[in-house]
């Protein structure tokens, strides 16, 4: 996760935050705030939630890593990011909640478009009474 030089502007400031919690029904504490300004004013959109309790020591927020779990799946349940499983191991989130797909080379995480990736259904045949919600795709790359 890297943050912005200090010769950047936020790209959020605390209104517009504060705005955007409030628009997606979600109580506004010093804590969601807190944390809310810092993930959405980073310029890597894909962090874990260790990456964002690194972000507040450094900033000398007193947060703990379960609130930083906790909020995260609460911003993530109220539609604010999505949640990436991309290993048995690590939770990344994903601050484009557009559709899109992600290509994993090694710890570096890039969306890519839809529109870069031809996904054929027509030989699934969708359950009666369900429809398809989202695809999830992830593409992992390794060394040859």
């Amino acid at each position: 996760m890297q943050n912005q030089t200090s010769d950047t502007k936020p790209l959020m400031n605390k209104i517009c935050i504060m705005g955007m919690l409030r628009r997606a029904d979600i109580k506004l504490t010093k804590q969601r705030v807190s944390l809310a300004s810092l993930l959405f004013n980073f310029k890597s959109g894909h962090f874990t939630a260790e990456d964002l309790h690194d972000e507040t020591k450094i900033k000398n927020l007193k947060i703990s890593l379960a609130t930083v779990y906790n909020t995260l799946n609460h911003f993530s349940q109220n539609g604010l990011i999505k949640t990436l499983q991309l290993d048995n191991q690590k939770t990344y989130y994903d601050r484009n909640t557009k559709n899109h797909y992600h290509v994993v080379n090694e710890k570096e995480i890039e969306d890519i478009s839809t529109d870069a990736v031809k996904i054929n259904l027509d030989n699934y045949e969708v359950p009666e009474g369900k429809k398809i919600k989202s695809i999830d795709l992830v593409i992992t790359l390794s060394d040859k």
